[in-house]
């Protein structure tokens, strides 16, 4: 328990650094841009990395054919979801299709089903795929147990022709 406990404190402290200091947050979120081009496919965020993810994508003026959210803390209500720019949350308009994958004994991604969240604008030719869980066994919120389940690759594969990977 006393893990646990260590474990959320650090992550609560990353996620009160980014909110309260805006230069922290500009520049995550412009790291994420500088590496997005007309050629990108996917874009990938784990933890607080799919809170600049969600974010970044709010900022595309291209189509980004998938956005993937990994032990996302995103339905964290009093927490993440109502500091999110922008207010109220909603799906990224550029987004063709937003997969969420959370451990159902993640802590930090306590709500694995986002859709009722961010549902709000969801393009008529976008999917919003947000009940897939996984087992990640000892270490639910470790990215590389997330990245390495074959069922991570089964969401995220490609579900319409005009879909280019």
């Amino acid at each position: 328990m006393l893990l646990a406990e260590r474990f959320i404190q650090k992550s609560l402290v990353q996620v009160t650094r980014y909110f309260i200091d805006p230069a922290i947050r500009d520049a995550a979120i412009e790291s994420v841009m500088a590496l997005i081009g007309p050629e990108t496919k996917v874009l990938i965020g784990h933890s607080l990395g799919s809170v600049v993810a969600y974010e970044a994508a709010h900022q595309l003026h291209q189509r980004l054919p998938l956005l993937v959210t990994l032990g996302s803390p995103l339905g964290l209500h009093s927490i993440i979801y109502q500091r999110l720019v922008p207010q109220p949350p909603c799906y990224p308009p550029m987004v063709q299709r937003w997969v969420n994958v959370a451990d159902v004994n993640d802590l930090i991604a306590v709500e694995p089903d986002l859709r009722g969240m961010f549902g709000i604008g969801l393009p008529a030719d976008s999917i919003f795929e947000s009940e897939s869980t996984v087992d990640n066994g000892s270490e639910p919120h470790r990215a590389d147990f997330y990245l390495g389940k074959q069922a991570v690759g089964i969401f995220c594969r490609p579900t319409h022709h005009n879909y280019a990977f």
